[in-house]
This record gives C-alpha cells, sequence and structure tokens, in this order.
C-alpha cells in the first residue's frame, strides 16, 4: 500500500513540474518584482506564478499539519486511557466475587 502512495506521490509532483515548466515556457515575458521593498531577480511570468503556487501549497500544506498532530496527540491519549481501563477491567474482572453479608443485600437490590 505505501508502494502505491509513493509512487501515486511521485506521478502528481512529475505533473506538476511538467505543467510548471510547459507554463513557464508559454509564458516568457520578463517580469521584475519588488516584495516588501526589496527588488528580486528578474525572472519570466510563468517562472514567478509557477513559484508562488509552490510556495503556496507548501504553506497550505505546513499549516494543515498543525491540526493534524493535535488530534493524533489527542488520540494516542485516549488510547493510552483505554489501554489503561481495559487492564484495571481485567483485574477486577478476576477478583473473587464476596459473598453478601446478609440475605438481602445482592447487586439488584443495591441498584435500587
Amino acid at each position: 500500500m505505501t508502494l502505491i502512495k509513493r509512487l501515486l506521490l511521485l506521478l502528481v509532483l512529475l505533473c506538476g513540474l511538467i505543467l510548471g515548466v510547459w507554463f513557464s515556457a508559454e509564458n516568457a515575458q520578463p517580469l521584475s518584482v519588488t516584495a516588501l521593498g526589496f527588488a528580486l531577480p528578474e525572472f519570466s511570468v510563468g517562472v514567478w506564478l509557477t513559484a508562488v503556487l509552490f510556495l503556496g501549497a507548501i504553506l497550505g500544506y505546513l499549516i494543515s499539519v498543525f491540526p493534524v498532530l493535535k488530534l493524533k496527540n489527542e488520540n494516542m491519549s485516549l488510547n493510552r486511557k483505554l489501554k489503561r481501563r481495559d487492564r484495571e477491567l481485567e483485574k477486577l474482572r478476576k477478583l473473587p466475587v464476596k459473598q453478601a453479608a446478609s440475605k438481602g443485600s445482592s447487586l439488584t437490590s443495591l441498584s435500587e
């Protein structure tokens, strides 16, 4: 299964690279960009747009990782609690049941 995922990821990256090169070749007009007061090197419009697209994709992925990590941490915590309670339940099941001291006391009478 991981081999299929890796091959699919490689295929998507390869398609992105091919589309980026094709887009850059089609949009070869030079463009000078100034960001935050700094003049950046002059590249073609296609190169700038492709770079910004990939930068946005990477930043979006990085931002989405934090909630996933939080959920994984919470899931691991809940699994630890569940295992602890399962062990406690098994211990309680192995304890001998004590006979009631009086004839009238039983578990059903306690729940009433």
